[in-house]
C-alpha cells in the first residue's frame, strides 16, 4: 500500500515544469470579457455594391436618352424628313433665327404647379425693394436730422457772434450800458447743453433763430457799418454796398 501512493506521488506533474508554466501564462493572458468589443476579423472581399436610388437612376436615365440624338428610323423623324427637313438644317420658315437643337427640358425642384417658382421669386423681389426702400428713408432721416442739428448748432454761433460784436460796438460808439440785442445769462446758460438739446418743434425754433440773426446783421450793418461775414467795418456806407456781396453767409 505505501508502494503504491509513492508511485501515485511520482505521477503528479512538477510545478516547474513546462506543462504548469504554459498553462499559468494561457490563464494570465488579457481576454476580452465583452463579446461585443471583440475586434472583427478582417474581411475576406470587397463589400458588395450599393444599389443606386430610383432619382439616380432617373437622372442617368434623362441625361443619357438628352444627349443621344434622334435616330432615324424615328417616326417624328420620318415625318419631318416627308415635310422637307433636312438633317443638319434649322426648322421653321426662316433658317436664321431657327433651333438646330430641341428646346432644353427644365426639372423643376418641386412637384409645384408651373407658376410657383415665378410667384415666389417674385414675393422675394418685392421684399428685397422694401427693404431696401427703408434702409434708404432710414439712412436719409438721419442724414437729415444731421443736417438740421448742425444747422441749429451753427445759428446758435453766428446769433452769439453777432451779439458779442454789437455789445462791443455799442458800447464803444453809443456808451450804451444794456440793450436788447445783447447777449444775456439766460442764452449763456442754454448754450451750455446746445449739442444735447433735442428740438421738439424745430421749424419754429428756426424762423426765430433765423429772424434774430438777420435783425442782429442789419443792425450791424445800419448802425456800426459792419458785416460779419466779411469781419470787418467799413468806412462809409457805400464802401459796404460796393464790397461786400450781400447780408448772407452763402453769399460770401
Amino acid at each position: 500500500m505505501s508502494k503504491r501512493l509513492h508511485e501515485d506521488e511520482d505521477d503528479e506533474d512538477d510545478y516547474m515544469s513546462d506543462k504548469i508554466l504554459t498553462a499559468a501564462a494561457q490563464a494570465s493572458a488579457p481576454q476580452l470579457l465583452n463579446p461585443r468589443r471583440r475586434v472583427p476579423p478582417p474581411p475576406t472581399s470587397a463589400p458588395p455594391p450599393k444599389e443606386k436610388s430610383r432619382k439616380l437612376i432617373e437622372t442617368e436615365q434623362r441625361e443619357q436618352g438628352l444627349s443621344t440624338a434622334i435616330a432615324s428610323d424615328n417616326k417624328g423623324f420620318q415625318l419631318l424628313k416627308k415635310m422637307g427637313y433636312k438633317e443638319g438644317t434649322k426648322l421653321g420658315m426662316n433658317q436664321s433665327n431657327g433651333l438646330t437643337e430641341p428646346i432644353p427640358i427644365k426639372i423643376l425642384p418641386s412637384r409645384t404647379g408651373l407658376g410657383e417658382q415665378n410667384e415666389k421669386q417674385e414675393q422675394i423681389r418685392i421684399k428685397a425693394e422694401v427693404r431696401t426702400k427703408f434702409h434708404q428713408q432710414a439712412q436719409s432721416t438721419y442724414q437729415d436730422h444731421l443736417k438740421q442739428k448742425y444747422y441749429f448748432k451753427r445759428l446758435r454761433k453766428d446769433i452769439g457772434k453777432c451779439q458779442s460784436i454789437c455789445e462791443k460796438l455799442d458800447r464803444e460808439k453809443f456808451n450804451l450800458e444794456e440793450s436788447i440785442l445783447w447777449r444775456n445769462s439766460n442764452i449763456k446758460q442754454d448754450e451750455k447743453g446746445e449739442d444735447d438739446e433735442e428740438f421738439d418743434d424745430g421749424n419754429n425754433q428756426q424762423v426765430v433763430m433765423e429772424l434774430q440773426l438777420k435783425t442782429l446783421t442789419e443792425y450791424l450793418r445800419d448802425k456800426h457799418l459792419y458785416c460779419i461775414w466779411c469781419g470787418q467795418t467799413f468806412e462809409t456806407s457805400e464802401e459796404l454796398e460796393e464790397t461786400c456781396p450781400g447780408n448772407e453767409r452763402d453769399l460770401h
